[in-house]
């Protein structure tokens, strides 16, 4: 495969992202960003083409309304600072555009074995933390331990981007993905993620059977798989493990009282309540970005405390730009799923739909228990789901499949 500048740019800022940020996420962040920038300058050719598809007219339109909402709800430019926490998105459009000169039918390939790598190694980082200091929360050392589980759990399952494209004989690797991202996540405590794992599995299997990917004969055993392998891994003591713990301790609780009875729980079910009642005051366009969280604390039945965000997409688009910034939320989010229809092979449709629905219902599930548009690290994360997307889609369209 050659490259020229622009493709070159691209394949920088996938490695940055895929290969670098599950174990060094703030040098992956600024690549990204500086790349996304210099990416700008070279999109001169077919910007105007680019913008009419879904990934990239869907974020920008996004980003529009979150601007309008901004500056109304702070009643002041001001409120406009707070695009800055979605900065990653509009690195979508020029890198997509850059990415017209990767015209290789192995993009997906490439975009694979860096995600794989990516996750194994941050595999590696959470079972060398828990063997080294015996924590419960591994991913400390490389970034806030949910952090590090949400990068690795997204990162984990772009591996299976491997198999999208070219068959080859050795395709089924990239399910290690998935393999690899679990580990981190268990290993990491987050609870979030671990349920986030379980719905994406669940998402991609029903979508492998009605879309007639597999047949049903193949889930059934895959799922008689997936079930010998978890009571045979519960057996082997991976019930000690905090995140599967915390899950289970969870679900006895919600059994028992209807919701868990922790206190994070609490303080999440507080930002919550004040949120909903700091969009009602606010319906249409919000508070804006900068008090949106204070106004939460004051009307949520029991004080939460100073804290960045309401630890929920929904209430923190909610609270801080109504109506419209949910609406832009649900653009952001259904962008990948929209791109992935405008796929012309029957053969690669499918998979790429897929792939993409599953990635956007796990950030769905995570953005219900903690903070992900917003927080750097993941925003950098979705964006990079934006712009493989776009990249799958054009290489499908580009080369015919069997």
């Amino acid at each position: 495969m050659l490259y020229s500048v622009r493709s070159s740019a691209v394949l920088l800022a996938l490695v940055a992202t895929l290969a670098m940020s599950p174990v060094a996420p703030e040098a992956g962040n600024v690549i990204f960003l500086a790349l996304g920038g210099l990416s700008i300058a070279l999109m001169f050719r077919r910007a105007g083409e680019q913008v009419r598809r879904p990934i990239v007219w869907m974020p920008l339109l996004g980003l529009g309304l979150i601007a309008l909402s901004y500056g109304i709800g702070a009643k002041s430019f001001e409120g406009l600072i707070g695009l800055a926490f979605f900065s990653p998105l509009f690195a979508i459009w020029p890198l997509l555009t850059a990415a017209e000169d990767m015209k290789s039918d192995d993009s997906s390939v490439l975009i694979a074995i860096l995600a794989l790598a990516g996750v194994a190694g941050a595999a590696v980082v959470a079972v060398m933390e828990v063997v080294a200091t015996g924590t419960v929360r591994a991913g400390g050392g490389v970034a806030n331990p949910i952090h590090f589980a949400d990068v690795a759990m997204l990162a984990g399952f772009l591996a299976c981007a491997g198999l999208v494209g070219k068959v080859t004989p050795w395709r089924f690797l990239f399910l290690l993905g998935p393999v690899f991202a679990t580990i981190a996540v268990v290993l990491s405590g987050t609870r979030g993620a671990v349920v986030a794992i379980a719905a994406m599995l669940v998402v991609a299997a029903i979508g492998l059977v009605v879309l007639q990917v597999v047949s049903v004969k193949r889930a059934l055993i895959a799922l008689a798989v997936l079930v010998v392998g978890g009571a045979v891994a519960l057996l082997l003591g991976a019930s000690q493990f905090s995140g599967i713990q915390r899950v289970l301790i969870d679900i006895g609780e919600v059994l028992q009282h209807g919701v868990p009875t922790d206190e994070s729980t609490a303080i999440r079910l507080q930002m919550i309540s004040g949120g909903i009642q700091a969009f009602q005051q606010a319906p249409i366009f919000g508070h804006g970005p900068l008090a949106f969280v204070n106004l939460a604390n004051e009307l949520a039945g029991v004080p939460f405390g100073s804290w960045p965000h309401l630890h929920n997409d929904l209430a923190d688009f909610a609270a801080s730009a109504g109506v419209v910034g949910l609406i832009a939320y649900a653009l952001f989010l259904l962008a990948p799923i929209i791109e992935s229809l405008q796929v012309k092979s029957a053969a690669t449709k499918p998979r790429i739909l897929i792939l993409a629905t599953t990635l956007v219902a796990g950030y769905f599930i995570m953005g219900l228990t903690n903070a992900m548009f917003g927080i750097l690290t993941v925003t950098v994360s979705y964006a990079v789901i934006c712009v493989v997307t776009g990249i799958l889609v054009t290489q499908a369209n580009q080369t015919p499949k069997a």
